[in-house]
């Protein structure tokens, strides 16, 4: 085991960091502009460097031949940061699924407990009946 992490101590020091690969990358595409990234890989190889996309990339940026991004625009607020942290939503706002609307009048919001309430009674009359015919059935 101690032969293996050798081994992977070892490998990991000879190819360098990222920087050292970018700069390695740089130097070699500012001599060479139109140089392959196969040649660049087989160079790079040779002097323990691992070469990708991303630091071909990495390297153009440092040489400035990196393509400017596009300006960021600039977002407007949305409502929820306008409203700041803690403030409630306004009662038309969107829900979860399965979450009834917000009801803005108070006789709504009593009238749907009352619903929910019967709703509830003709469950539990429902199981009392299921537990009954269970209870004559088993006894």
């Amino acid at each position: 085991m101690a032969k293996k992490t050798a081994r992977r101590a070892s490998k990991r020091a000879s190819t360098g960091s990222r920087a050292a690969t970018v700069a390695f990358a740089a130097k070699h595409m500012k001599k060479k502009p139109d140089i392959e990234m196969s040649e660049l890989k087989k160079l790079g190889k040779k002097a323990g460097h691992n070469i990708y996309p991303l630091i071909i990339g990495l390297a153009r940026r440092e040489l400035g031949w990196a393509k400017p991004k596009p300006a960021a625009k600039r977002r407007t607020k949305t409502a929820a940061s306008r409203r700041g942290p803690g403030r409630p939503r306004k009662a038309g706002a969107r829900r979860g699924p399965g979450r009834p609307r917000k009801t803005t009048s108070p006789t709504d919001a009593i009238q749907a407990v009352i619903e929910r309430m019967r709703e509830l009674e003709r469950e539990n009359a429902a199981l009392r009946n299921a537990l009954s015919r269970i209870a004559d059935l088993a006894g």
